[in-house]
């Protein structure tokens, strides 16, 4: 077991190198594009109403002030926001909106040490650096990457499975970047000022555009409160889904495993019913299985393989499952590569639990 683990948390550093190198791409991308947003759509509006006559100056909470500050919030922190979140949400997904299957560890929490390792030194680094922006700028990735993270490892646990709740705390993070990132625009641009009344006529408290003293340091109070954002949605989630799984641990219920989504764990021993009646119960794990042309392979860490049992040896596979591969196909489970021969009906392989008819 002790071993398993290492291999996991191995894997999921190099799961970060290897497969997730879209990761980093897509930061650079959009960091380009907010800034390329916000500066395009902030010269349009201005040249705009310099065009029809009018003045974009802030004053009291009037309706054209309102209307401005309505727009510029949808425009620079929502839309930045959602489409942070639904790029996030696809690139964590399947085109059937299930987990991909690299991110599908037997121990879904190996998933997260990465990114929580980098955000927590980078934060260490942001307090005690005399130059914070690097560290802070790194702070930013490594909470959207434990976000990113985080959605995968909540479509995989069985307990507190709601990755809707991790797609609102991203929604919410990327909202909050958004507005740092508003806010340093303005200072580079020389609207610090502008900035500063707009988010006090929104409510926004003042001292979010100050330091807070941290002991004998002070650091950037709206930088440090973008960073920990995702750690404390995060933490807070994990929390609940801790509490939920001590839950389930305990009462021990029986789960239909057609209500699981596919890549979704079962932490109990899986059973799934054959075309002869009799059942496949899950034992001990493996590390190798047979492709199609006979060749050994390596099945995933994750998976559990299956032994079928038949209590009056009437038949040699109840299951369909066709190791010899000589005959005619009808289905392989793409994970495990079982095969299954045309007359079985079976729609989630009993070998690992994968759904066929699904990614």
């Amino acid at each position: 077991m002790a071993e398993q683990r290492r291999r996991e948390l191995a894997a999921s550093a190099r799961l970060a190198v290897e497969t997730e190198r879209w990761f980093f791409l897509d930061c650079l991308l959009a960091v380009i594009g907010f800034v390329g947003w916000v500066a395009g759509t902030a010269a349009t509006a201005a040249l705009g109403a310099r065009e029809a006559g009018l003045t974009l100056a802030l004053g009291t909470a009037s309706t054209q002030t309102l209307a401005l500050l309505a727009g510029g919030v949808v425009a620079w922190i929502v839309l930045p926001a959602l489409a942070a979140t639904l790029r996030l949400r696809s690139r964590v997904t399947n085109v059937s909106g299930n987990v991909e299957s690299h991110y599908r560890f037997d121990a879904p929490g190996t998933l997260l040490w990465p990114s929580g390792v980098v955000l927590t030194l980078s934060l260490a680094a942001a307090i005690a650096s005399p130059i914070a922006w690097p560290a802070y700028a790194v702070a930013f990735g490594a909470g959207a990457h434990l976000l990113a993270r985080t959605a995968a490892f909540s479509y995989r646990v069985f307990s507190f499975s709601r990755p809707g709740l991790v797609h609102a705390a991203s929604f919410l993070t990327f909202s909050v970047y958004a507005t740092a990132g508003v806010v340093q625009l303005g200072a580079v641009a020389g609207a610090g000022a502008m900035v500063r009344d707009a988010m006090a006529i929104l409510g926004v408290p003042t001292a979010l555009f100050g330091v807070v003293d941290l002991g004998p340091v002070s650091v950037p109070a709206l930088l440090t409160v973008g960073a920990v954002t995702p750690a404390v949605l995060v933490g807070a989630y994990l929390v609940c889904q801790s509490l939920a799984a001590a839950y389930v641990r305990w009462s021990e219920p029986t789960v239909d495993r057609g209500s699981l989504r596919a890549g979704q764990r079962n932490p109990f021993s899986q059973v799934a019913a054959s075309a002869a009646g009799g059942r496949a119960t899950a034992t001990s794990q493996t590390r190798s299985s047979t492709t199609d042309s006979g060749e050994a392979r390596s099945v995933p860490v994750h998976i559990q393989t299956t032994r079928v049992y038949d209590p009056d040896n009437e038949v040699a596979d109840p299951a369909g499952i066709d190791t010899a591969h000589g005959g005619p196909v009808g289905q392989r489970c793409r994970t495990c590569n079982a095969t299954f021969s045309p007359e079985t009906e079976v729609r989630f392989c009993p070998n690992c639990g994968q759904r066929l008819d699904d990614g």
